[in-house]
């Protein structure tokens, strides 16, 4: 869009801005499945959908099982990796 009194182009501001949230990326850990989060992609939380088999490994050490978890809270622990079993889900925010 032109501005015809300053003579300059300029861009309207988009409507999703990036990193506003506290969270900004999430990634499933499927049932059968284990997943390393390291680095750059070291998750920040975790919110278990499906509990069964579920295993979470902290960032500083220790690790957490499911059966002692609730399902739809979100945990505000640091995650290093997550092992499901065969029915457990997990979505690892970032």
């Amino acid at each position: 869009m032109a501005d015809t009194h300053a003579g300059t182009m300029f861009r309207s501001r988009p409507t999703a801005r990036g990193t506003l949230g506290v969270y900004n990326k999430s990634t499933k850990v499927a049932a059968s499945t284990m997943m390393a989060f390291t680095g750059s992609n070291e998750g920040r939380a975790f919110l278990i959908e499906n509990k069964t088999n579920v295993t979470v490994e902290c960032s500083n050490g220790g690790t957490i099982l499911g059966t002692g978890l609730l399902a739809g809270t979100v945990y505000e622990i640091g995650v290093r990796k997550v092992a499901n079993g065969a029915d457990g889900v997990v979505y690892v925010l970032q």
